[in-house]
């Protein structure tokens, strides 16, 4: 049994390597240095020694692009991402308008770019999203976990454990493209307080001019603007291709494909049951354009959260934005209806011991003027990695650490803490995985999201105080916002490529 002082603190998380291809370096620095190696031997080679001077202003150029970080990404990947935009805004690839009389090919939504081929069936009920380009299938389900935060450590411990092995045996499955955990938080209403105050006033017969029935109704209106939902969601993504042979038992195309969805609902809904994970309900595809609605339009949010069961959701043919624009010359938001946004990459995780439940800053996290909570949605996507492939992968990286430590001896530096770091960490997810662990590639994404650019700069600095809370650190996605809004907004799978 666990005691309390090991359970206070149970969870570490190993630092990202920093040793890349080459010391250190990715494929554009490298690209880069070649590059100007080659231009040094052409200029040699053509006017002799002297052919150093007259490349210089090339390779010198080349050489310290290559070393130099912008926004914490090496300057040469930064220089191709932004290179990108510039073509996509030549081509007019930057901003959406929906068109409602715009023919559109049936089964299809309205997405912007390659998303718009996405299709969403109905299964019984069930949201089934194929994705034509990725072969794939993904079902959601919005999770139980009401009061986690309150319970006591080793509760949550426990907790944490049951779902650590629901997810180990995903790597043991095989046609499992990627898990996807959702935590939205969003400004909502008060309706079902007072939905309850109207229903006791009238089964009551209670007078509502009295000065008790006076102060309760201030206090809800006064608490309208501090409203807050908490959703969390699980986006299981099934490869087709993988799973061919159970598509194919399963009657083949189409039907195969949403049968094993549903199939794939039901054992899932097992596994976390076993985890004491409750699911509250499998989204339907009017609540999947639900959320996807109030993320490109969180003015939208109070219309849709107070409609009736029978009028619940959103029709598929408003799920996505009526516009979208990346601005010229920003880089680091994307505008939509009613809603500004940027998307940060986690990329730094606690490194030293940490609780259970260390994203807690994050989820309550609050704007340091008005203390109203920030609307953001958090996604941590999960890929499996086979056992055999994990451990590939692990010895490549050793072979990697050595061949690096081997250059710094050569040229007479010594290895730094970081890299001892790294290579600790290689040896304990070796052991690991012997020992029957599973390995996920994971990647973390945090959309922020406020009415105008003012109010985004006031949320940007509150998220980051929460992150600097949590032991985490988080880079805006340069660029690269538009695709990086679509995996957050679309509670669909698809994942970043």
């Amino acid at each position: 049994m666990t005691s309390a002082s090991d359970s206070s603190r149970p969870v570490r998380l190993p630092g990202r390597s920093r040793q890349g291809i080459v010391l250190g370096m990715d494929g554009w620095q490298l690209a880069f240095i070649a590059a100007a190696a080659v231009v040094v031997l052409i200029f040699v080679n053509r006017f002799g020694p002297v052919g150093l001077l007259y490349a210089a202003p090339i390779y010198l150029a080349l050489g310290v692009s290559a070393v130099v970080t912008i926004h914490g990404m090496s300057a040469p990947r930064m220089a191709g991402l932004w290179l990108m935009k510039q073509l996509r805004h030549t081509m007019g690839a930057t901003a959406q308008t929906y068109r409602p009389e715009r023919p559109q090919l049936v089964g299809t939504v309205n997405l912007p770019g390659v998303r718009a081929s996405v299709q969403l069936w109905d299964v019984e009920g069930v949201a089934c999203v194929y994705d034509p380009r990725g072969h794939t299938v993904s079902v959601t389900a919005e999770l139980e976990v009401q009061g986690f935060l309150m319970h006591d450590e080793s509760e949550r411990l426990d907790l944490a454990q049951q779902w650590s092995r629901v997810l180990a045996s995903f790597t043991q499955r095989p046609g499992i493209k990627r898990v996807t955990l959702q935590e939205r938080t969003l400004p909502t209403t008060i309706r079902s307080a007072r939905d309850h105050y109207d229903t006791v006033i009238q089964q009551r017969e209670l007078d509502r001019t009295t000065v008790l029935t006076d102060n309760y109704e201030r206090v809800m209106n006064d608490s309208e603007r501090f409203a807050v939902a908490h959703r969390n969601y699980l986006t299981f993504t099934l490869d087709l291709i993988a799973l061919s042979a159970q598509v194919k038992a399963l009657g083949g195309g189409r039907e195969g494909a949403q049968a094993l969805a549903f199939v794939e609902t039901r054992t899932l809904s097992d596994a976390l049951s076993a985890a004491k994970i409750a699911v509250r309900n499998w989204l339907s595809p009017r609540e999947i354009a639900a959320l996807t609605r109030v993320a490109f339009d969180p003015e939208f949010a109070s219309t849709i959260q107070n409609r009736t069961d029978d009028h619940a959701g959103v029709d598929l043919a408003a799920i996505g934005p009526m516009y979208l624009e990346e601005p010229r010359g920003v880089n680091h938001l994307v505008r939509t209806d009613s809603g500004v946004h940027t998307t940060m990459w986690i990329h730094e995780w606690p490194r030293s011991d940490t609780h259970v439940g260390f994203v807690s800053p994050i989820v309550f996290a609050r704007h340091p003027h008005t203390g109203e909570a920030i609307t953001h949605i958090l996604s941590l996507v999960l890929t499996p990695v086979p056992l055999k492939r994990a451990l590939k992968r692990v010895r490549d990286e050793k072979k990697v650490w050595r061949g690096n430590e081997r250059l710094r001896a050569k040229r007479g530096v010594d290895g730094s803490a970081a890299d001892a770091a790294d290579w600790n960490a290689l040896q304990k997810e070796e052991q690991e995985l012997v020992a029957g662990h599973g390995e996920f590639r994971y990647g973390g994404y945090l959309t922020v999201t406020a009415p105008d650019e003012e109010q985004l700069d006031q949320a940007l600095a509150g998220m980051r105080n929460a992150l600097a809370q949590a032991e985490m650190e988080a880079q805006i996605l340069y660029c690269q916002q538009a695709e990086a809004l679509m995996v957050n907004a679309l509670p669909m799978g698809l994942g970043m490529k």
